[in-house]
């Protein structure tokens, strides 16, 4: 893979910036691309899987007004330096006007989120229905969260293990011992393409039921080639979250 393809997320401010997120807007006033925040539809619909089609060899990342007044456009100012390449997939968090907001992992799953012309970009519809082994894999999302699942003794059970961290990039955090850590672990049955669970003080718990003030929350969904991640930020230690788009690594 090109370096040029992935832009670095800055962690702390993202961190920063995590609240309960079940609300579902993915930029403000229609205005911004921000990340996949956890939301199971975009603002437009439902969350969507699109293909970089055959329009140019590359399809930069644009900039958000945020960064460069006037943008996203097509002039070269507001060209980021991460760019796909056609066949590449993306998460589809919603549209706006000639733009589509978009989240992208690379199999390291390093993600990059921003602006991309929604003239290169082909709706992919009419996806197979996810099975079992669909799930199945180790699914990483940057070098701080990884989720494995495995499929447990019984028919149709999925066990869900995972680890995420908070200031692992930091080498000031990391000398300090200032990291924080979360983990998840359940035992649960997809429904398709979607599966959701709560962690209990005696285990696994249906995702109604579990506590919202203080019991972890998680809920998933396949969107081919991605698994999408949110959690209830009650899930490990301050600022820690699954939330966000994960590739399989294994």
């Amino acid at each position: 893979m090109t370096e040029g393809r992935i832009i670095a997320r800055n962690w702390k401010a993202r961190a920063a910036t995590l609240v309960v997120l079940w609300a579902g807007q993915c930029f403000a006033e229609g205005t911004d691309c921000n990340y996949y925040e956890g939301q199971d539809s975009s603002i437009n619909g439902p969350l969507a899987l699109g293909r970089v089609n055959n329009q140019s060899p590359r399809v930069n990342f644009l900039k958000s007004s945020i960064l460069k007044a006037g943008c996203p456009n097509m002039g070269a100012a507001c060209q980021n330096k991460a760019f796909l390449i056609p066949g590449d997939e993306v998460v589809m968090i919603g549209t706006e006007g000639d733009f589509v907001c978009a989240s992208y992992a690379d199999k390291q799953g390093r993600v990059t989120d921003g602006w991309l012309p929604r003239s290169a970009i082909t709706i992919m519809q009419d996806r197979p229905a996810a099975t079992i082994k669909d799930w199945t894999g180790r699914w990483q999302s940057g070098s701080e969260r990884i989720v494995v699942i495995r499929q447990a003794g019984k028919a149709g059970i999925l066990s869900i293990k995972g680890d995420a961290t908070w200031g692992a990039s930091d080498p000031e955090r990391v000398r300090r011992g200032a990291i924080n850590i979360g983990s998840l672990e359940g035992e649960t049955q997809a429904e398709g393409a979607t599966l959701s669970f709560g962690m209990g003080k005696n285990g696994t718990v249906p995702f109604e039921q579990a506590d919202d003030e203080g019991g972890c929350k998680v809920w998933m969904q396949r969107l081919d080639p991605y698994l999408l991640v949110r959690d209830n930020n009650h899930c490990g230690g301050m600022n820690v979250s699954f939330t966000s788009v994960y590739r399989r690594s294994q």
